[in-house]
């Protein structure tokens, strides 16, 4: 069990708890550079009142919450409830409770917003406050997460950054917000630059095209470009390019102007079976298959 508080209290403020002199029993906590999370458990004494902080709360309650004020205003929780807290926004407990098992999620506004630019097209995000059913993606990820911070095995913060973008994208898509998951949201540079690489792509399919490469045309960070594209294409950079090679592919077949080798080299495949079997993972039948049908 660990207890980092300089951390803590970067992202969480002040700790509402009546017991946290014996913090290693009553808590634990795990941190990285944008996010901290609290577990607490049965030692765990929350005062009742109220507070406040300048991240985003995420809070999933392993039991029944009564009694959780926000912004003045009383809301009960049911076991295995997600809800969220906004930026300095007040909240707390109307009646202290002792013994109480809960996960506290606090990730720093700017990487939050950041996120939601890159999904929406956004970054003025907003989160109602009324309770959702926690889904399993979002416990899963955060148990990863719990996991790479408690063990530190090699590689740990990689796992833990790439991890953070993930647990909070699906907690977007999970906790109702202002923001319309429409295309118009979408800013018109990020289109712009998504269909410079698409054209590209289509110039270049035949190379081995990389994340990295494709980023680095329109100058955005790997991981951002990664959900831009898919955010407008829902489809991940290898996903479009594969299937992209695919359609390629069948335009040659029927040509019949080349043997399946020649193809396979020709659409950037590594090997003549690579292009065998991928063609049938995505057309159900093989490339001679394919050329042979009418």
């Amino acid at each position: 069990m660990s207890v980092d508080f300089q951390k803590l209290n970067d992202l969480a403020g002040e700790i509402p708890f009546d017991n946290i002199d014996d913090a290693k029993l009553v808590i634990e906590n795990f941190c990285n550079d944008n996010i901290a999370v609290v577990v607490t458990n049965k030692a765990t004494n929350i005062t009742h009142g109220t507070h406040y902080h300048n991240s985003y709360e995420f809070i999933i309650s392993h039991i029944n919450m009564p009694s959780t004020i926000i912004d003045g205003k009383l809301y009960n929780r049911v076991n295995n409830s997600l809800f969220a807290i906004n930026p300095m926004q007040d909240h707390g407990l109307a009646i202290g409770i002792k013994g109480f098992s809960l996960c506290g999620i606090h990730i720093d506004k700017s990487l939050v917003q950041s996120v939601a630019m890159d999904i929406y097209g956004s970054s003025n995000i907003l989160f109602s406050n009324d309770s959702f059913v926690i889904n399993h993606d979002i416990s899963m990820l955060i148990r990863l997460f719990l996991e790479e911070l408690r063990y530190k095995q090699l590689g740990h913060k990689f796992m833990t950054e790439n991890l953070s973008l993930l647990i909070i994208g699906n907690l977007l898509r999970q906790i109702k917000h202002n923001i319309p998951s429409k295309p118009h949201n979408i800013s018109r540079g990020n289109k712009e630059n998504i269909s410079k690489v698409i054209d590209y792509m289509n110039e270049n399919y035949t190379a081995g095209v990389s994340c990295t490469e494709l980023s680095k045309l329109i100058k955005m960070d790997k991981y951002s470009f990664i959900r831009n594209f898919k955010a407008q294409t829902s489809k991940t950079p290898y996903e479009y390019l594969l299937d992209l090679k695919i359609e390629k592919a069948k335009k040659m077949l029927k040509i019949n102007d080349y043997t399946i080798t020649e193809i396979s080299m020709m659409c950037g495949f590594s090997s003549h079976s690579h292009f065998t079997s991928t063609f049938k993972k995505k057309t159900g039948v093989s490339p001679t298959e394919y050329r042979l049908c009418p």
